[in-house]
């Protein structure tokens, strides 16, 4: 399922000149034995960052912290067990809800197959102790679930898409479909609303979702039936879901999951969509712009060509401007680089937020986020576990 691209270097004019490392690192709350971060920036300025733990012999811990300024809080649990997936691709988060409680997700293995897991919701009650874990799909099959996308909804309800492997059911992993699903969750765990939003897509590819006045916007990567992978759209206003769309052909045709999913980050109606791509061989990170909810977008931005892995994130500025992030190199190692691009399609330079070992899959999935003028980003080290720095948004001009 799992497709290796190999490591070309990239072909920004100015990656010579940009600083080996314009961030600042951050003394983080998680411990070396910790991967898989996940970053959320509240609306009040807050930043979370959770993250899986290793707390003995094959048991593991979610944990979160949030910072203020350069201080983190003292680590909490939001779960444990012995019998968890954990997975360098497929990372649990944690979503403060508007009323003040908390939800979160991580994976449970639910049988033999290295790949049969499911996905399990917590959410905090009225006085804040955690609820017993619920799962969002319905069928008890032995398949691949994960690759979850948590979002706040109407009248304290969380909104939650999957990709669901059920189809795969007693084919070793080898036939059916990966689809996509969803579901409203209450505050009580009852899920409702459960639907087939594509019955079809790419296996392993991670997903995402904002709000969008009073609908949700979800991006994942598709899979055809002659193996183009583009990345699709959908949308619900609350009582359906719209069939999909794509948001740009780039004519990707991989028999292989590139385990590259998209971002998306939305400001009212505006948003920003950011890929990454690798049609002819040719790898790629893409961004566009909508003015509409992601109804339309414009023609999508090169920001970055030869990037070795991608992985990409992206979060809008103030002034309108993305900022977009990516696992890429300068000069001539690894680093998650950050470019901002106009609507327009001008860039500025883009900027190494973070020097890494290597670009490999023990740095994960880097998460970047933005609160007021500043930009936080999350990532692994092999050796010294969850990893975060912070950036001037001054520092993208």
């Amino acid at each position: 399922m799992l497709l290796v691209l190999g490591c070309q270097s990239e072909s920004d004019p100015s990656a010579a000149s940009a600083s080996p490392e314009a961030g600042t690192r951050l003394t983080g709350p998680a411990p070396a034995e910790s991967g898989q971060p996940h970053l959320h920036a509240g609306a009040d300025g807050t930043v979370w960052l959770s993250w899986v733990e290793s707390i003995g012999e094959d048991r593991h811990a979610l944990r979160y912290a949030t910072l203020d300024d350069t201080s983190w809080t003292e680590p909490r649990t939001v779960a444990r067990g012995g019998d968890w997936f954990v997975n360098w691709a497929d990372v649990p988060s944690l979503r403060p809800l508007p009323s003040g409680r908390l939800a979160a997700h991580y994976l449970q293995s639910t049988g033999a197959d290295p790949l049969a897991y499911a996905v399990r919701i917590v959410q905090t009650d009225g006085a804040g102790a955690w609820q017993p874990a619920v799962t969002p799909h319905d069928d008890a099959t032995e398949t691949e679930h994960g690759f979850a996308s948590l979002l706040p909804w109407s009248d304290d309800r969380l909104l939650a898409v999957w990709l669901d492997g059920r189809t795969m059911a007693g084919r070793d992993g080898h036939g059916g479909e990966m689809t996509l699903r969803g579901g409203v969750v209450d505050s009580t765990g009852s899920v409702a609303q459960r639907a087939v939003l594509d019955a079809r897509t790419c296996e392993c590819c991670p997903t995402t979702a904002v709000r969008t006045g009073d609908e949700a916007l979800v991006a994942y990567r598709d899979r055809s039936e002659d193996e183009v992978r583009n990345i699709q759209l959908v949308r619900f206003d609350g009582r359906s879901w719209s069939e999909p769309s794509v948001l740009h052909d780039d004519g990707w045709q991989i028999e292989g999951c590139p385990v590259n999913g998209p971002a998306l980050a939305a400001r009212g109606d505006r948003v920003a969509a950011a890929w990454y791509t690798a049609p002819e061989g040719v790898p790629r990170v893409h961004v566009a712009f909508s003015t509409d909810g992601g109804r339309q977008f414009g023609a999508p931005v090169v920001v970055t060509e030869g990037t070795p892995t991608g992985r990409v994130d992206v979060v809008l500025l103030d002034d309108g401007r993305a900022a977009v992030g990516w696992l890429g190199k300068a000069d001539g190692a690894a680093a998650l680089r950050v470019r901002a691009v106009e609507a327009d399609g001008s860039t500025g330079a883009p900027v190494s937020m973070a020097k890494l070992p290597s670009a490999s899959r023990g740095v994960g999935m880097p998460r970047l986020v933005r609160s007021g003028p500043r930009l936080y980003a999350a990532w692994t080290s092999p050796e010294d576990g969850v990893q975060a720095g912070r950036l001037s948004t001054e520092s993208l001009r």
